[in-house]
């Protein structure tokens, strides 16, 4: 169980230090802080990079290791698919919220 817990710090740290900034940028430049509407958004975007780098990490330790990643090809079409997707849904969540960043009135 710890190392199961062990394995998650690395990527939740990560994921931290990435959406930091624009809670900052949030907070900076919008006055009207709604705290209801903001707790879910920055989770969401604290989670996808978390569980990409989930997904990622293993992958980055089987090749640092020296083994191929073609020995299991279909676990690494699903991994790759689901790095898109997850890249995908973030990327456009954060182009999305940009204005609500940048403090841009009624942004929603």
């Amino acid at each position: 169980m710890n190392t199961m817990f062990a394995n998650l710090k690395l990527p939740a740290l990560i994921s931290l230090l990435l959406v930091v900034p624009f809670m900052i940028m949030e907070v900076v430049n919008t006055q009207n802080i709604n705290a209801v509407f903001n707790i879910p958004l920055f989770g969401l975007m604290w989670l996808m990079p978390t569980i990409f780098l989930v997904i990622l990490i293993p992958m980055l330790q089987t090749v640092r290791s020296g083994n191929s990643l073609m020995t299991r090809p279909i676990n690494l079409l699903a991994r790759v698919v689901l790095l898109i997707l997850i890249a995908l849904m973030w990327t456009s969540l954060v182009m999305d919220q940009m204005p609500c960043f940048l403090g841009v009135p009624n942004c929603d």
